[in-house]
C-alpha cells in the first residue's frame, strides 16, 4: 500500500473541476468549451471507424461502435445543455446554437469516415435524428425552464 501513496499523494482534482467548468459553456471560455466538445465528437467517430475496421468480429467492439454511433454523443450533448443552462441561466438558446454547430461537425466527420471505409454508414441520418431528438428536447426544456 505504501508503494501507491507517492503517485497518488501528488494528485489533485483540479483538472476535473476545470473540465466541469468547460462543460458549463462559460461565456469567457466558449471557444475552449466548443473545442473540447468538438474533439469529443471527432474522437467518437474515429474510434467508431477504427474499431469497425480493426475488430469486425468482436462483440464488444460492435457494442462500442453502436454506442458511439449516436447514443454516447447525444447523451453527452444533452447533459452539457442542461448543465450549462443550470450554471448560466438565460444562455440556453445560445447553447442550442452551439449544439447545432456540433451536430453539423458530427455529420461532416461521419461522412469523412467514408474515406476510410466505403462500406461505412458514415453519418447515419436516422441515428443522428434520434440523437438530435434526445439532445435538443433536453436543451429546449433547459432553455425554457432556466
Amino acid at each position: 500500500m505504501e508503494l501507491l501513496r507517492p503517485p497518488i499523494g501528488g494528485m489533485t482534482i483540479e483538472p476535473f473541476r476545470h473540465l466541469l467548468r468547460l462543460l458549463e459553456l462559460p461565456p469567457d471560455q466558449l471557444w475552449a468549451s466548443f473545442s473540447l466538445l468538438a474533439g469529443l465528437v471527432i474522437a467518437c467517430e474515429l474510434v467508431r471507424i477504427v474499431l469497425g475496421t480493426a475488430l469486425p468480429l468482436s462483440r464488444l467492439a460492435h457494442v462500442i461502435v453502436c454506442l458511439f454511433t449516436f447514443a454516447f454523443q447525444a447523451l453527452v450533448l444533452a447533459f452539457v445543455l442542461v448543465y450549462a443552462a443550470l450554471h448560466h441561466p438565460g444562455r440556453g438558446w445560445i447553447n442550442l446554437g452551439i449544439a447545432l454547430a456540433l451536430y453539423v461537425l458530427w455529420y461532416l466527420t461521419g461522412e469523412l469516415t467514408r474515406l476510410v471505409r466505403k462500406d461505412s454508414e458514415g453519418a447515419d441520418l436516422g441515428f443522428m435524428a434520434l440523437g438530435a431528438l434526445i439532445t435538443f428536447l433536453a436543451g429546449l426544456i433547459a432553455a425554457v425552464v432556466c
